[in-house]
């Protein structure tokens, strides 16, 4: 059972780590109510165990293992569907601009545009090189890489690499030569 000092150290570091968390599941399997799920399941499933790890030390790590982990097996387990309808989401509502002169509609265009080359651009990498630089566009480290996704640092490294360079490569013809592949 646990103490009610246990207790609020949990919520405030499920509190702290969640976003993160479902932003990393959603951009795996780009769906937020099946990353919402995820993460949820992986939290369970962390807490039913919070008795043999230290959570405010090793909870991150092992929280966003247990995420690659589930969501690339369902990615590499569920056949793709194809629908004649429109995706439809939180995204379709109307853009929240503080710069009105961002609303041109050809630069409205453009940004539709770039931003669903990219999603196409990730869907195209293979789950761990898009899981690696999905992680390493969070802000981790090629060590929290390597543990989260189960692979040595060295390969952490040539995922990220190689991740960033089909992105590149697939991005050139939407903006050129404009960012080196570093930024992708």
């Amino acid at each position: 059972m646990l103490t009610d000092d246990q207790r609020r150290r949990y919520e405030a570091w499920i509190v702290a780590v969640s976003p993160r968390a479902i932003a990393y599941a959603r951009s795996l399997v780009r769906d937020p109510s099946r990353a919402e799920d995820a993460v949820q399941e992986c939290l369970y499933r962390l807490l039913r165990k919070a008795a043999d790890y230290d959570l405010e030390r090793d909870g991150v790590r092992i929280l966003f293992k247990a995420i690659s982990n589930l969501c690339i097996n369902q990615a590499t387990r569920e056949k793709a569907l194809l629908s004649l309808d429109l995706p439809t989401g939180a995204d379709d509502g109307p853009l929240e601009i503080a710069d009105h002169t961002a609303l041109r509609p050809e630069l409205v265009a453009q940004h539709r545009e770039l931003e669903e080359t990219v999603r196409q651009a990730l869907q195209t990498l293979p789950p761990l090189q898009r899981a690696a630089v999905e992680l390493r566009a969070l802000g981790m480290s090629k060590d929290e890489i390597a543990e989260a996704l189960g692979v040595s640092v060295t390969n952490a490294g040539v995922l990220v690499h190689r991740g960033r360079h089909a992105l590149a490569q697939a991005l050139r013809p939407a903006i050129g030569d404009k960012v080196p592949e570093e930024n992708v």
